[in-house]
């Protein structure tokens, strides 16, 4: 599915009701809201968050009705599913060819573009190949890497010297006491 909704601000319910149809969704109006909502920029959103987002803007969606359609959506190929820091499903409006770098530690999520190899992004390049081998029918293979961002590094490395600093001195000094002469 390489066609993908523009990211325009003003969608109308027309253009959505459009978008949906092409990607062989019925239309429905939590769909839209959602759909709409993901569309206006690039987004790593998890159900939860979506959820909080849409009813502080007065929508009325449970959370299941959120679950269902993000998922419906992501089968659809619309948004993208991946696994945030915690391992919950996060969603993301942006599915041109690219992979995602999870911080471990603040769950910062950033968008790194897919690696050209022979002119194909590296995940159709590892289909290719590994159908071109196997004979197999292969999916597209989903990569999320994880690490730890360079804030995230900075305020441990910071928090590691505050403790070092904090602890007493590994090296004793030992003073010598004469033995006491008690008269003996």
């Amino acid at each position: 599915m390489e066609h993908r909704a523009k990211h325009d601000h003003h969608h109308h319910e027309r253009d959505l009701r459009e978008v949906l149809k092409q990607y062989g969704l019925r239309y429905s109006r939590p769909r839209e809201v959602i759909l709409g909502f993901l569309l206006e920029k690039d987004r790593h959103v998890s159900a939860e968050s979506l959820y909080v987002d849409l009813k502080g803007r007065g929508e009325d969606l449970s959370l299941s009705t959120v679950y269902l359609n993000l998922s419906a959506l992501a089968d659809a190929g619309l948004v993208r599913e991946f696994k945030g820091a915690s391992g919950q499903s996060m969603y993301d409006s942006n599915v041109t060819p690219h992979y995602h770098v999870v911080c471990k530690e603040t769950g910062e999520i950033l968008d790194v573009p897919a690696p050209i190899i022979d002119g194909k992004p590296l995940g159709r390049f590892l289909k290719d190949q590994i159908e071109a081998a196997t004979g197999w029918s292969v999916d597209e293979p989903r990569f999320s890497l994880s690490g730890v961002s360079p804030q995230a590094k900075t305020a441990r490395d910071r928090r590691d010297a505050e403790l070092r600093a904090d602890r007493p001195s590994a090296v004793t000094t030992f003073t010598a006491v004469e033995p006491v002469d008690e008269g003996n």
